[in-house]
């Protein structure tokens, strides 16, 4: 089914999974993880069900809240991702 699906929207449900699986390690509810740095429930929700695409600055924030380095982000993100991945065909 992911065949389907523009690179961006893969990008998308990368960063959603790592925020869930990052999330739930540390046992925090989107309602907490989002009151402890100002964001919206909503917002982590979206991120989480590949419905809102990231900004930087909310990236970084989440990392800041799971206490996480935004390479370790990213570089999670990536081995998510399909080999070869890119945004342009």
């Amino acid at each position: 089914m992911q065949h389907n699906l523009k690179n961006s929207d893969i990008l998308m449900q990368a960063i959603g999974t790592v925020l869930k699986e990052e999330r739930k390690k540390q046992n925090k509810s989107s309602r907490l993880l989002a009151y402890e740095y100002g964001l919206q429930t909503s917002l982590i929700s979206r991120i989480e069900n590949a419905q809102n695409d990231i900004k930087v600055t909310s990236l970084w924030a989440i990392c800041e809240a799971l206490n996480i380095p935004q390479d370790v982000f990213i570089k999670k993100i990536i081995k998510n991702l399909p080999e070869n991945f890119t945004l342009t065909d």
